[in-house]
This record gives C-alpha cells, structure tokens and sequence, in this order.
C-alpha cells in the first residue's frame, strides 16, 4: 500500500510541475525559445510557502546556468528565532538539468554512537518560524552571461497537526461528501492536491476547489466532482501540508479508507468466470441483500459441460437461503462451464437472470523448495557486506497480514552483538535469488551496504527467511500479467557460518588442500567459480580475468 501510495503522489506532483510551467497559450515555459530573457520560472520551497522541512532549495530557470557561491556561503535566517543554517554547496549530480539549481546545507560533524567516532551529516531546516534567505546579484548567471538579479525568498516552516476523525466511517451505499475535523480551526484546504482512488490506487474522482466550514471552522466538508455509488472499497490519501490551519499548522498526513455497499438483491457463484482450480466440486449459490430465496417448480435444471462436450445435469438443494447443486465426481483436467437457466429460482418473489461460468480443472506440480547455495562460501573471509541465498526456483518475500514483508529484515548473529540485514529490493522483485546489505541504509534511490569488518564468527540462521514459491504466471481481472504462488510461508531451516580473521585478509597465504582450487575475489570473497570479468586470487597467485 505505502509503494502505490508514494508512487501515486509522485506522478501527482510531476502533473503539478508540468502544470505550473504552462503559461496559459500553450506555450512549455520549460524551454528556451531562444529569445526570452533570463529568468527564474519557480522555486522549492515556494517564495511564502508553508512546509514542514527543508532539506535543499531549488531554484528553476528557463536557461543552462552557471552558478558560484559567494565566499561564506549564503544564509538561510530564521526571522522568528534568529538561528542560521548556511548554504555552503551546490547538488553536481550529473542527471540534474543544467538549468537546475539546488543548494544544499552545511554540513555538520555528528557523534555516532554505532561507529564510534564523529560523521559528517548534511544540515536540514525544521525550526518552525519564518525563514529567508538572499541570492546575491551575478551568483547564478545563463550560459549566456545573464545575470540573475539579487532576490530575497522566504518560506514558513509550520507545526503539525493531527487529523482527529474523518467521515464517513461506516458503509455506504454513496459517497458524495467527506468531512475532516481537526483540533483547531483551518484556514485554508488545498483541494487540488487530493483525489479519491479505487481499490486499485486509480483516481476515479477528484474534489470541488470551494469547501464548507463548520461554524468553529474545525471540520471541513469536501465535496467530491463525482459521487461515487459503485460498491467497493476507496482510498483517499491527505497528504502532508494540504490543510493550514488559522495558526500557521499544517496537518500530518493520513490514509483512510471508505466502503461503500449494494443494498440491492443479488447473488454470487463460488466459482469466477475464467478460474483455474485443482479440483471441482459442488456449485454454491449464496444470496446477498434477500430474505426469502425459492426453487421454480418445472424450471430447466442447471447444466454443467464437461470436456468432450458431454452435459451433466445437476441435482439442486436448497437450505438456509443458499442452493447447492451436485454433479457427480469431475475429476478430467479441461473447461467446465456451469450454465443456470433463467427463472431457476426467486429473490424475494423475483426470477433470477441466467448466468454461465466457465473454468479449467487443471494440476499444477508443485517442487519441494531448496536451497542451493549460499554466497559468500562459509569459511573465512575478509568482510561480510552482503549475503545472497540461491533457491531452486523463483521466491517472492511473503507478505504478512499488515502488508508487509516478513523477511525484510533478518539477523546475522556475532560473538558479541547482532547484526542486521536488510533485503534489497532493489535487486530483483521475483526471482532464484535473494540479496542481504549488511547494515543497509537507503540513500534516496537504493540501499548501501556497511560491511561487517570486526573479527569473529558469525552465524546466519536461514529458518528467518520465509517465501512464496510455485508461481504460476496468470492474466489478472485488469489484464495485467501476474504471479500466483501456490505454496506461501515456506522456510528452509539451516545455518551457514563464517569467520572474520582479525588483521588478515582472506585472499593472502591461499591453502590449497587435496588439489582443490580455491578461488577468492578481490573483496576478500571465496567464489567456488568464475562467472565475471576482474581479478581473482586463485590457489594464492593473481589472476586477470577477461
């Protein structure tokens, strides 16, 4: 849910982006007609914007800039409490945009307790109160030679604020309002960055800009563009900062969910049109919003076709208000289709609409899970900053009841401390492999790992490892290719161990035993084979690898 969540805002604020750059004739002031003049088209934060945290500034131009830093950097002021946060250098990442600029914070020496000695870490701006800062004139010119002139910019950092109940909270049959109450009164809503999403994390409606205020202004009323009535489950996202209160707070964000049901007579199969099962039983029609269900004296009976186009008629029962209708022993693998006549049976004194079903009695083998193999080799080595575990087929993590993922984190045991490692997801989604970063740390677009160096043995129980496997790949309701495990929560117990040898390196004084090879990379790691250019220690002695 948090995955569809994070990228779903992100897109939304890639459409904001887009939008705020369009002039209004049609025109991207994004890109340079070759006759405009110099200019800044927006800043992040806004001039006068009202946000949580700072970790950077952006300022966006319509040309390639050049820019350089006045000598002491640039203060950043809070107005309200004094304090100064300096900027003192610029983002070089090669993938930003040459009319990007970002500036970035001084950095400041932090104790870390876990390594044990002083770390830089970059400066970021939370203190609520108002902030300045000023781009002196010529420190940000065009590759032309424009220069930017000399321009003050301010942005609030607010309070936060808790969202103390939202409605409705119970079921409905249609969803047309919603109301948001808060412990203080709200100034302001900023409708446009909301949209109500279906099951699926897809907008099916957005919200009307004007919004209704209780009399203390505490609770808001949205008013949705679309009134939802199709029964199901909806998502509405209220993301950080789109209610500011009369005080300059803004809210913390909150996820909830709306239900909305079908009071109408209906009924269901326990079969789905186009299902693949295992075994085929008896037909189950269950009711839903009846009170009185009815067999039709003389109707025609249900039929299920078989494979070979043969027909079984079937013998139909019915108690406490559901019909079950037996056809015997259907044990042949093919296409079954269940077909009910009209009139059938009543509702509440209505004849039903007929209904075919059709669905494939199949054997699906499932292969016992294994592990092959386990990277590094146990033994000695010089470090441990990953750890990869081989299985006989493709895993997937299993998911938990909360939706998340049970092995995402698992423990390498040492002599004296425990250790984490973190799965990277960044690895693979499915696959014959998974891959563990030894204290693992996310960096904005991946996880780097921190390798274990101290001397001792270590032991990896793999019993903490739990994964889906026997996957079948399927077309889902929405057409999109997908995977059905047909084994989950599945374990393969075991340890593997190994042993860090203080002041040695793994790939010095090789000891080769009984005319074994033995192999090790340049991280200290014993390969069992050579899979990969680079240089290798083999049976002691350098070995390039083409």
């Amino acid at each position: 849910m948090k995955k569809f969540t994070l990228l779903f805002l992100s897109m939304f604020c890639m459409l904001g982006t887009a939008v705020a750059q369009d002039n209004g004739d049609g025109k991207d002031e994004g890109k340079d007609d070759g006759n405009a003049a110099f200019a800044l088209q927006y800043s992040v934060p806004a001039d006068g914007e009202n946000v949580f945290t700072v970790y950077n500034i952006r300022l966006q131009f319509n040309k390639d800039v050049v820019t350089t830093l006045p000598d002491g950097g640039i203060d950043v002021k809070n107005n309200t409490t004094g304090e100064v946060v300096k900027i003192t250098r610029l983002d070089n990442n090669e993938w930003l945009e040459k009319s990007t600029v970002v500036f970035l914070f001084e950095q400041k020496s932090v104790y870390d307790e876990k390594e044990g000695k002083e770390q830089l870490q970059d400066q970021y701006i939370e203190t609520p109160g108002q902030w300045s800062y000023t781009v002196p004139a010529g420190c940000i010119k065009s590759v032309d030679g424009e220069e930017f002139a000399e321009q003050t910019f301010t942005f609030n950092i607010a309070s936060a604020m808790d969202i103390e109940s939202v409605s409705p909270s119970k079921a409905v049959t249609e969803l047309n309002k919603i109301e948001v109450t808060f412990p203080k009164p709200i100034a302001s809503v900023a409708t446009s960055k909301m949209a109500l999403l279906d099951n699926s994390w897809m907008p099916v409606s957005y919200f009307k800009s004007e919004v209704t205020y209780s009399d203390d202004r505490k609770t808001v009323t949205l008013e949705l563009e679309t009134p939802i009535t199709t029964p199901g489950r909806y998502n509405l996202d209220l993301y950080q900062g789109v209610f500011l209160s009369e005080d300059g707070a803004l809210n913390n964000y909150k996820s909830v969910s709306f239900q909305i049901v079908d009071t109408a007579p209906s009924f269901s199969l326990n079969y789905k049109d186009g299902e693949r099962v295992k075994e085929i039983g008896n037909l189950e029609i269950t009711f839903k919003n009846v009170n009185e269900v009815k067999l039709v004296e003389g109707a025609k009976p249900i039929i299920v076709y078989i494979p070979g186009d043969s027909e079984i008629e079937g013998k139909a029962t019915l108690a406490d208000n559901k019909i079950t209708v037996s056809f015997g022993k259907l044990t042949e693998e093919g296409l079954y289709t269940f077909s009910i006549p009209d009139g059938f049976f009543t509702m509440d004194g209505v004849e039903n609409k007929g209904r075919a079903v059709s669905v494939e009695l199949y054997t699906f083998v499932i292969t016992p899970l294994e592990i092959v193999s386990v990277t590094p080799v146990e033994g000695n080595v010089a470090q441990i900053d990953k750890i990869i575990i081989e299985f006989n087929q493709n895993v997937s993590l299993s998911w938990n009841e909360e939706w998340q993922q049970i092995s995402q984190e698992i423990v390498l045991k040492g002599e004296d401390k425990e250790y984490k490692l973190t799965y990277n997801s960044m690895s693979t989604n499915v696959g014959n492999t998974l891959e563990y970063l030894a204290n693992a740390q996310w960096t904005g677009y991946e996880f780097a790992a921190t390798p274990i160096t101290a001397a001792g043995k270590y032991t990896l129980d793999l019993s903490q490892i739990v994964v889906d496997h026997a996957g079948e790949s399927y077309i889902d309701e929405w057409g999109y290719n997908n995977i059905m495990w047909h084994s989950k929560n599945q374990v393969c117990p075991g340890t593997k161990t190994w042993t860090i040898v203080a002041g040695e390196s793994s790939i010095d004084d090789v000891v080769v035993e009984n005319g074994e090879k033995v192999i090790y990379d340049l991280t200290g790691r014993r390969v069992e084979n050579i899979t990969n250019a680079g240089i290798y220690i083999v049976n002691g002695k350098k070995v390039l690898v083409k």
